[in-house]
């Protein structure tokens, strides 16, 4: 099964830096014991809560993978 989950990313340029967040997708490996990343969107948003009330969402309707990249589009470009 997969579950989406937020990731928190520090950019720096020169003197600046700024935080933001994106979303990845895991997949329980469960012979294996160990949780792996299948597919993740970077840099989506500075807003750290928005950005995880579309996690929440895309693992309450059980998103398929094959359709973060829309479902992002969707959420965020408004």
């Amino acid at each position: 099964s997969i579950t989406y989950g937020v990731i928190e990313e520090k950019y720096i340029v020169n003197n600046s830096s700024r935080m933001s967040y994106g979303i990845a997708i895991f997949l329980d490996a469960e012979k294996e014991g160990a949780t792996v990343v299948v597919a993740s969107v970077h840099d989506i948003c500075s807003d750290k809560k928005k950005v995880s009330n579309f996690a929440k969402i895309c693992n309450r309707l059980d998103l398929s993978d094959e359709h973060i990249q829309d479902a992002v589009n969707d959420y965020f470009v408004e």
